[in-house]
């Protein structure tokens, strides 16, 4: 029993031993586990960690990498361009101030109609020069420095004219106006400039475009609210004020725009430094570009049956075309060399003529509308600001319609011809079409003014350096200039003295609708005057050059 019990006992431990040897190993494996456990989750979050970090580098550096790209291949590039049109809005707006208000302006300062006039041709006049000089001063002070002075001009001026209104003071408008006219044909020249730096390509001819329509704007919101605010306040100085602020406007978005500008030319070195690859082959891109501008010219300048034959061969002016790649860059600034006068051909003067007319039919019209619709229609001030906007904002959304179908057509010269034919009928409108009271068909006459301006932007501008050789086209779209304002200087005093030599009616009587009744005769003769000079360029170009009339060129 003893021997059994203490066997017994025996395996008693041992079970014991065993059962507490297991326990141990089980702890010691659930400690292992658990420590496995742990360790993986470290592992994952040490990885999650790793990985956030490696996206915090690669975006960081992704973000610094964009920051060192130069401005304008940026989409800084488009605010630019936003900046400058709004560059030119308050220009636009307060250039067009006498016009919205012009019954306030006549009656309150006693003006006749010649005098009235006076305040859109004394802005014309200095301009009459100043392109013989455009190009010149921009280069010398820099494009830069032009912006902040012109639009400071634009201040300047614009207070001086809000002297005026406030004291009546017809001479001090007058000066206000001179100096404005200064700062504003000049800043139009310093705008399209740093626009021609910024964009390249066939994007220029896109964002001069938009340069041109968009501050026009600015003249649609002068005439409809003008004469709103003239209507609520009563004071003629107070409504000027309102122009200035808009001219202040934009000059704080040329500020913007300069600051840009600066930014985007630091940036542009050294990127420039860094990838030389990537420059060379946009110069290469720029200088096919150039290239393929210069052979179409050049084309353009050949006889039928060649060009025939060089839309399929042209390898020797393939091979003329490396040399000339410097004088295809297109000029953006107005400034004439008078050494070049004599090889400009007749395609040009008669071009330029019809455009010279053309701005004279819709401009100066435009300058007396507003008390043109009250007198001829019976529209009241702030009715007939309202209708005055439909040709600014109708030309706005046209134009690059007209600009896509006459780029497809290539027949210039007889869109030319319906641009003038479009001008005799409207003003023949305006002339025949008669209402007691405010109606509106009066509309209608501004809807193909409209769509005058649309072809005048899209079609005769542009065709000017087709006429021209390319080294010649700051020349001439300077003396296109001078022609211009020429026409803007004495068109208002011509119209303004017939409204004045007819105001009284066979009855001893004031008639105002005589008067614009004449006005409405001579616009009527000028457009048909306009119309036998397109005639003239069609047949003048039909059997010589071609320049204006050559069809797209076919598929090979």
């Amino acid at each position: 029993m003893t021997d059994e019990g203490n066997n017994f006992n025996g395996r008693n431990e041992r079970n014991d031993a065993n059962h507490i040897t297991e326990n141990l190993f089980k702890q010691q494996i659930g400690i292992y586990n658990q420590s496995q456990t742990q360790w993986k989750n470290e592992k994952i979050e040490i990885q999650k960690q790793y990985r956030q970090l490696i996206m915090q580098l690669e975006k960081e550096s992704k973000q610094s990498f964009l920051y060192q790209l130069p401005l304008q291949k940026t989409w800084v590039q488009w605010l630019a361009l936003g900046l400058a049109c709004f560059l030119l809005f308050g220009d636009a707006y307060a250039f067009d101030n006498p016009m919205a208000l012009q019954s306030t302006i006549q009656t309150e300062m006693n003006l006749n109609n010649v005098q009235f006039n006076m305040l859109y041709s004394i802005y014309s006049a200095p301009n009459i020069i100043l392109p013989f000089f455009g190009g010149i001063l921009i280069d010398k002070i820099g494009v830069r420095i032009s912006i902040l002075i012109f639009s400071s001009i634009l201040i300047l001026g614009q207070s001086i004219v809000v002297i005026g209104g406030y004291t009546f003071s017809y001479g001090t408008m007058l000066a206000g106006r001179c100096i404005f006219g200064i700062g504003s044909e000049s800043l139009n020249a310093a705008q399209a400039a740093i626009m021609s730096q910024w964009f390249q390509g066939g994007q220029v001819s896109l964002a001069l475009g938009l340069c041109l329509s968009i501050p026009k704007l600015g003249s649609a919101m002068n005439s409809l609210i003008s004469p709103q605010i003239q209507a609520n306040h009563g004071e003629l100085g107070f409504t000027f004020l309102v122009g200035l602020f808009m001219v202040i406007f934009s000059w704080g978005c040329g500020l913007v725009l300069i600051y840009l500008d600066k930014k985007n030319e630091q940036l542009m070195k050294i990127w420039k430094e860094m990838n030389p690859i990537e420059v060379n082959i946009e110069n290469k891109e720029q200088q096919i570009a150039s290239q393929e501008m210069s052979l179409q010219i050049r084309k353009s300048e050949s006889t039928e049956s060649e060009r025939s034959v060089s839309l399929l061969e042209d390898d020797d002016d393939e091979d003329s075309g490396d040399e000339k790649v410097e004088e295809t860059v297109h000029e953006v600034k107005e400034e004439i060399k008078l050494s070049d006068l004599k090889h400009l051909d007749g395609s040009y003067w008669i071009l330029s003529c019809i455009i010279m007319l053309s701005e004279a039919l819709f401009v100066p019209f435009l300058d007396n509308g507003n008390a043109f619709f009250q007198v001829k229609f019976g529209f009241s001030q702030q009715s007939a600001g309202v209708l005055l906007t439909i040709p600014y904002v109708f030309a706005a959304c046209v134009t690059p319609f007209v600009g896509i179908y006459g780029d497809k057509i290539r027949q210039r010269s007889l869109l030319i011809v319906l641009t003038t034919v479009i001008f005799i009928i409207t003003h023949l409108c305006l002339l025949l079409i008669y209402c007691d009271s405010a109606c509106g068909v009066s509309a209608l006459p501004l809807l193909s003014l409209g769509i005058c301006f649309s072809f005048y932007s899209a079609i005769l501008i542009p065709s000017i350096p087709l006429v021209v050789k390319s080294q010649m086209i700051g020349t001439a779209f300077g003396l296109l200039g001078v022609m211009q304002n020429t026409a803007l200087a004495l068109f208002p005093l011509i119209t303004g003295s017939l409204y004045n030599s007819h105001l009284i009616n066979e009855q001893g009587e004031i008639d105002p609708f005589q008067g614009y009744v004449y006005q409405s005769y001579f616009f009527v003769g000028v457009s048909c005057f306009n119309f036998v000079i397109a005639v003239s360029l069609y047949l003048f170009d039909k059997n010589g050059s071609k320049k204006l009339s050559r069809l797209k060129s076919k598929s090979k």
